[in-house]
């Protein structure tokens, strides 16, 4: 009997010693995607919403810099390699967010990160600046770093991580001087290097941002902070539109301290053609160029702004020439893409009971909505223009990394708040 026994056993390990000879090997492009793929359960649409918006926004920084092939004939060239490098280094921070990515690191390492943020917020100021703001690491070779764009998901992650600490000791929800201790010293030392840059536009999105995750968390410890919150927010936005909008007063008063850059703007944003050959020559072109744009827009390649009108065409004022040259459906596009990306992130934003989890997802899509809003609005008048870019669209490699990794941090969390609820479903079938 055993000898019939060990006959079978030899067959089966001879049989499967052939199926293994037999398998064909797997193309390298197959290797590198299966290590390279995200998380399986990411979510499909918010994945294939990066891929338009990021498409798009290559096309259109290539349309724009044909605007310079007059004084540099490879410009175009040079400027595709250079975003193909972005989006390749874009995705690796991507990929290693959405695998890597755990709050027990995090925790582990928060201080650190907080004071290496801070110390890289101060380095920009020892470089020239540009446009009133001191917010570039200036390198060998034309490139910029803004250390500035990377604080954004710094603070989400570290509101989160919080969170995260609180789960594991509750008592850190009954009072959120406890709850958000280093949250506020993270904002505070934050918004001291944005404010030594003079860069406003990106304390209104770190600021906004910091406000999203204070009123995320349903602790009952933080209830009546978060409604002092909401009034003070409520009245600040009033103040705004009395000083700036509706009177002089508040233009004035920042015409006399280091940020009248800021009040130029303003005014710039109430009357652009006040001074169409001066400050507000980028704001009335844009305009100029938005107004002749038309439903389907002049073709790609078609607009006359970017030859030398708008001189931040592919950064700033890159949804002036998105305007122009596909007209009001290249809007309605873009703001599909944004809308469903915007859903997927508040969808599961509101279905997970991980405060964490909310922070981060509702984080990000603030974070998104945000700089939507005020580089469109900047853009077409609405508001002062702020100088923060339209992300996946405008060029510069330290916003598309940001932007990417921490979409990779917030897919990370979707697959665990899916990967859950599979389980709890088998549970239940079970």
């Amino acid at each position: 009997m055993s000898t019939v026994v060990k006959t079978k056993n030899q067959t089966i390990k001879r049989s499967d010693k052939r199926r293994k000879e037999k398998a064909p090997k797997k193309p390298i492009w197959q290797k590198l995607r299966q290590v390279f793929s995200l998380h399986p359960k990411s979510d499909p649409l918010i994945t294939l919403c990066i891929i338009l918006l990021t498409l798009c926004g290559t096309i259109m920084i290539v349309s724009t810099n044909v605007g310079e092939t007059t004084t540099n004939s490879n410009v175009v060239l040079i400027t595709l390699i250079r975003q193909t490098m972005y989006l390749v280094a874009s995705f690796l921070c991507m990929w290693f967010a959405n695998r890597m990515f755990r709050f027990k690191w995090i925790a582990r390492w928060e201080n650190a990160i907080v004071l290496i943020s801070f110390v890289a917020m101060l380095v920009p100021l020892l470089f020239t600046g540009s446009g009133g703001s001191y917010a570039w690491i200036r390198l060998p070779g034309g490139v910029t770093i803004q250390p500035a764009e990377f604080a954004k998901p710094v603070l989400i992650v570290i509101c989160a991580t919080s969170l995260y600490r609180a789960h594991q000791n509750p008592q850190m929800t009954q009072k959120w001087q406890i709850l958000f201790r280093k949250p506020m010293i993270c904002y505070f030392l934050l918004m001291v290097g944005i404010l030594l840059q003079r860069d406003i536009g990106t304390g209104a999105i770190i600021s906004t941002i910091f406000f999203a995750c204070l009123i995320i968390p349903t602790y009952p410890g933080m209830a009546r902070f978060q409604k002092v919150l909401k009034r003070i927010v409520m009245i600040s936005i009033v103040a705004f539109v009395i000083l700036f909008w509706v009177t002089d007063l508040g233009i004035s008063i920042l015409e006399q301290t280091p940020f009248s850059h800021i009040a130029t703007r303003i005014a710039n944003a109430k009357n652009p053609y006040n001074d169409v050959y001066g400050q507000g020559y980028q704001p009335a072109n844009a305009l100029y160029g938005i107004a002749s744009s038309g439903f389907f827009g002049k073709g790609i390649g078609g607009s006359m702004r970017k030859y030398g009108y708008l001189t931040q065409a592919d950064n700033d004022y890159i949804f002036a020439v998105i305007m122009e040259e596909t007209g009001i459906f290249g809007l309605i596009l873009l703001c599909i893409l944004y809308g469903l990306l915007l859903y997927r992130l508040f969808f599961y934003a509101f279905k997970t009971q991980e405060m964490a989890y909310k922070v981060i997802l509702g984080g990000t899509g603030t974070y998104l909505f945000i700089h939507f809003f005020l580089n469109v609005g900047g853009v077409s008048g609405l508001i002062p223009s702020t100088g923060v870019p339209l992300l996946f669209i405008s060029s510069g490699g330290s916003s598309l990394m940001a932007c990417f990794l921490t979409m990779g941090i917030a897919q990370q969390c979707i697959s665990q708040i899916r990967l859950k609820e599979m389980t709890n479903h088998a549970h239940r079938s079970w």
